[in-house]
């Protein structure tokens, strides 16, 4: 497996999870628990430096997903954290998130 691979699934894996810890949640619930915020926005972090290692050319090869606005929410959670809009997560969580692993789901190594 190549690295970019590693890190496909590594996204995979972050999307599947924040999916699964948000998926019996509204946003009323979800921005009156912090304990769910914070592993989300931990998970989102982590995935925008998991793309920040994909390669030049893998994303410029798939240059339809925009990979430099998924790395600049990580850059916005981690330098601009006092400025966190929980609507703006959400909105990440419910829309981009379902986009994002359907579009990387078919370019994951399989299993054989």
């Amino acid at each position: 497996m190549n690295q970019n691979e590693s890190y496909l699934l590594d996204i995979a894996k972050l999307c599947q999870t924040i999916l699964r810890l948000t998926s019996n949640m509204t946003e009323v619930e979800f921005k009156h628990d912090e304990r769910t915020q914070l592993a989300i926005l931990y998970e989102i972090t982590i995935l925008g430096e998991a793309v920040k290692r994909l390669s030049i050319e893998f994303r410029s090869q798939h240059s339809n997903i925009e990979w430099r606005k998924i790395a600049g929410m990580r850059d916005r959670l981690v330098h601009d954290y006092d400025e966190v809009k929980l609507d703006l997560v959400w909105e990440v969580i419910k829309t981009n998130i379902p986009e994002l692993l359907e579009y990387i789901t078919p370019l994951l190594p399989s299993k054989d």
